[in-house]
């Protein structure tokens, strides 16, 4: 990549890409009916022009504009991580060994693992603790070519800790390039002081809404639906009264057991519904008639070595938007949304452009912010991933190895040779 570069300078042009994916555009139409772009126009922030490189250079001033040449390199938007756990304390690397011997993932929370492992480590971690972590994660989401994040809590389980968790994920946002577009996830699971008392559980999180949204802490509600987990009633109740208090819906669904969660999504307006692996045709029918993003996680089954994915080709069929996501957490240790894509396509049979557009435009949908990011369209934010790579189809094919060379947020560089660039 050959960067010319000057101190004042009114944008950035990228030309003669390899391979320019566009993803989900309205706005740009070719000039000639023959015209392949292959250049981008960025000033204040957003993307201006959009075409071949030999037009775009001869259209503006080269002395105005920084000139990137992306030869032999792929341009996309930035990934848009629409589920995220971002912020926990400690380590369950040890459960690993366990899941290889066989022990299943209700066999190790019953031994003191999974999800009350990590509730405690959190809840014993200060805030500025819990900040450092999530901004080392933020780094590496970063790197690999990510600019837009959903974070959750849930794993403080109590009106204190679900606060903390909150006040960090708004932190680490006003700190970090990344946007982070905080969910409050308070109904993770029953918390182990409230078993055989899931109702009493639901209601102190109920209580919670109010200062959540006084604070503006969270943008979306979260719940997991599932057996194991929280009930269709009780979903509901917990749901309409986040609506009550003026929050946009995601659910948890369908991951363990088809229990109806994914058509509660669509009948209550959820913006989306995640997981989804046990989901039904039925359910993706009305998910397509309400609007949800069925948001499809393939690390979690990857790393619970399961057999089990969710059906993208039943909710392809049925023209539901599709996200991809990495489902980051203690349990699913992934912050490379390029392997996500390489998953998408490996165990869910999606064709890499399939993949690349729900990892970027789906997660964006997910997020109500398909407008803004996600695609690389006239007047879009210029989030803008730069791989080195020669095609789409390359990504998945070279999986495991991090493609980044370049990644633009709002318009400037933010990481480079697959460093971040500090201010």
């Amino acid at each position: 990549m050959t960067i010319m570069i000057s101190n004042q300078k009114e944008g950035i042009i990228l030309t003669s890409a390899s391979e320019l994916f566009l993803g989900n555009v309205t706005k740009y139409e070719p000039i000639y009916s023959n015209e392949v772009p292959d250049s981008l126009v960025i000033r204040n922030g957003v993307i201006e022009a959009i075409g071949d490189s030999s037009r775009i250079l001869a259209e503006y001033t080269r002395s105005d504009f920084e000139i990137i040449d992306c030869s032999k390199q792929t341009i996309c938007p930035g990934f848009v991580d629409s589920h995220t756990h971002l912020v926990f304390a400690g380590d369950r690397s040890h459960e690993l060994s366990l899941k290889i011997q066989g022990k299943t993932y209700s066999e190790i929370s019953k031994g003191g693992g999974g999800i009350s492992y990590t509730v405690n480590q959190t809840r014993a971690a200060s805030k500025e603790e819990l900040v450092a972590l999530a901004m080392e994660r933020l780094d590496e989401m970063l790197v690999h070519g990510t600019t837009t994040i959903e974070a959750k809590s849930g794993y403080g389980l109590n009106a204190e800790d679900e606060i903390k968790i909150l006040e960090v994920i708004n932190e680490v946002n006003e700190k970090h390039p990344i946007d982070v577009i905080p969910t409050f996830l308070g109904c993770h699971v029953t918390p182990e002081d409230f078993i055989g008392n899931q109702w009493e559980y639901i209601e102190s999180m109920i209580l919670l809404l109010p200062e959540i949204k006084r604070r503006n802490l969270a943008e979306y509600v979260d719940i997991w639906t599932d057996q194991g987990a929280f009930s269709i009633e009780e979903s509901e109740y917990f749901l309409k009264e986040a609506l009550d208090n003026d929050f946009k819906l995601r659910v948890h669904a369908d991951e363990m057991e088809n229990v109806g969660a994914a058509l509660m999504a669509a009948t209550i307006g959820a913006t989306s519904a995640d997981h989804l692996l046990k989901a039904e045709a039925i359910s993706a029918r009305s998910m397509a008639d309400a609007g949800v993003v069925a948001n499809l996680l393939p690390g979690t089954p990857f790393v619970l070595m399961s057999k089990k994915y969710a059906n993208y080709n039943m909710f392809k069929d049925a023209e539901v938007t599709v996200a991809l996501s990495s489902d980051f957490n203690p349990n699913c240790y992934l912050t490379n949304m390029q392997f996500v894509v390489a998953l998408g396509c490996f165990m869910m049979k999606m064709l890499p452009e399939e993949a690349l557009l729900a990892a970027t435009y789906g997660g964006a949908k997910s997020l109500n912010r398909e407008q803004q990011i996600g695609s690389l369209d006239l007047g879009m934010n210029a989030d803008v991933l730069i791989l080195d790579l020669p095609s789409v189809s390359s990504l998945p094919y070279q999986y495991a190895v991090n493609h980044t060379n370049m990644i633009i947020k709002d318009g400037k560089i933010v990481m480079k040779n697959k460093e971040r660039i500090r201010e």
